[in-house]
């Protein structure tokens, strides 16, 4: 049953489940979602997951988690500084890659292509909301964390650079068809969602950047060279910035080495943000200000109000689909690293096709409970598809170090299974 509140400013809190109310509770819905979603067992999963660097191979990579936490923070900034839903914000950057697979992007990519076969369709939005609204398991009443409906439509109309909306909505699987096709009822998310997609953004460019250069998978100076060749100016200057900057400071040369890579993280951040902030304020005003109706308005824009100016806007792009994507994503190490990856995913997905039996009793608990809906009808899901959709649940919610000892256990002769 949903329950339906009083709007706040201008945003319906549904949930699919009607909940006894708690009097002495002072926190908002939001604040409630946000909290459901940090103390999820698959939160807790992203700290085990690849972001870019699969983890296993040094203790300074971002993992899956870090990000979270790092856009989740950007983005409650913008949302304060645009008067937006902080709580909101913060909730739908938490949630906004739950879903995502074991061995980062590489990961995603191999499910996606091993699931082809047996016409299920995998994308990290889809599969975020499936852990979010049925997956995860803490309530005894219901499937699920029970979120606002608010925060599943941020979840679900995720988008960056490296996204396809239209993808997102033809990898809607067979089970949730029907009651996620009212999050595509406006042309736009809200206004907290917006802010979360450029958060996104702003923090994968820059702490992507911190990483490779860090950790000497691109070199300082090629770096540089590379943002010129391809006219990204502002980052450009920032280096230039930077490398006046520690010049000035008093240390050692290994020292200015080590910290480079930093202050040029946090100056990209900054520079980011404040233009994101001035653009979007202009954006609003033309919308004649900050009022209920404004949400109204802004999901009816063909573009989102939440942006760059467009001139640092086509910069950006340029960094993170053309000079991150192919100089930093496709290094050797990397690809090495996602082709292994890739034969993991293979060789657990054939197992466990061949030998359902050899799934965790857990998984094997979800199969026969899905089997028994289907028998009384209450699964949107054909009799065949059921095994595949179970499995790529099961891998997608793996860590990486849980898949690569369970690749080890199967593929190793002398490995002990007790």
């Amino acid at each position: 049953m949903e329950t339906l509140t009083t709007p706040v400013k201008g945003i319906f809190i549904k949930r699919h489940y009607e909940e006894p109310s708690h009097p002495d509770d002072k926190r908002n819905d939001f604040q409630h979602d946000k909290d459901r979603i940090l103390h999820s067992i698959a939160f807790r999963r992203l700290q085990y997951k690849t972001q870019v660097y699969m983890i296993h191979e040094g203790d300074l990579y971002r993992t899956r988690m870090t990000h979270t936490l790092e856009v989740a923070q950007i983005a409650r900034g913008l949302a304060q500084q645009l008067r937006a839903n902080c709580d909101l914000a913060e909730a739908i950057a938490l949630g906004h890659d739950i879903g995502h697979t074991p061995f980062g992007h590489a990961g995603e990519e191999k499910l996606k292509d091993l699931l082809e076969p047996y016409s299920i369709p995998f994308n990290h939005n889809i599969q975020s909301y499936r852990v979010l609204s049925r997956l995860e398991e803490r309530y005894s009443s219901f499937s699920g964390l029970n979120l606002t409906y608010a925060v599943y439509k941020g979840v679900l109309r995720h988008n960056t650079y490296f996204d396809d909306q239209r993808g997102i909505e033809a990898s809607i699987t067979d089970d949730i068809r029907q009651e996620v096709s009212k999050y595509w009822n406006s042309n736009q998310p809200g206004i907290e969602a917006q802010i979360v997609n450029m958060a996104d953004v702003i923090g994968y460019a820059a702490h992507d950047i911190e990483d490779a250069l860090a950790v000497g998978l691109i070199a300082w100076g090629d770096f540089k060279e590379k943002v010129k060749e391809r006219d990204v100016e502002f980052v450009s200057d920032l280096m230039c910035e930077v490398e006046a900057e520690v010049k000035k400071a008093k240390g050692c040369k290994e020292w200015a080495l080590k910290v480079r890579p930093r202050i040029l993280a946090n100056l990209l951040i900054s520079k980011l943000i404040i233009a994101t902030q001035k653009q979007t304020k202009e954006n609003i005003c033309r919308l004649n200000g900050y009022d209920g109706k404004l949400y109204e308005q802004i999901r009816k824009l063909e573009n989102e109000v939440v942006a760059l100016p467009p001139s640092l806007e086509s910069q950006v792009r340029i960094l993170v689909t053309d000079i991150l994507l192919n100089d930093v994503y496709k290094e050797p190490r990397v690809m090495i690293m996602a082709e292994k990856a890739k034969r993991i995913l293979t060789l657990l997905l054939e197992t466990f096709m061949r030998e359902r039996k050899a799934l965790h009793r857990n998984t094997q608990a979800r199969l026969r409970q899905y089997e028994e809906l289907f028998e009384r009808g209450e699964l949107n899901l054909p009799k065949d598809k059921i095994l595949p959709t179970v499995i790529g649940d099961y891998l997608s919610g793996m860590t990486d170090k849980y898949a690569m000892d369970l690749y080890q256990l199967l593929s190793q002769p002398y490995e002990k299974a007790l």
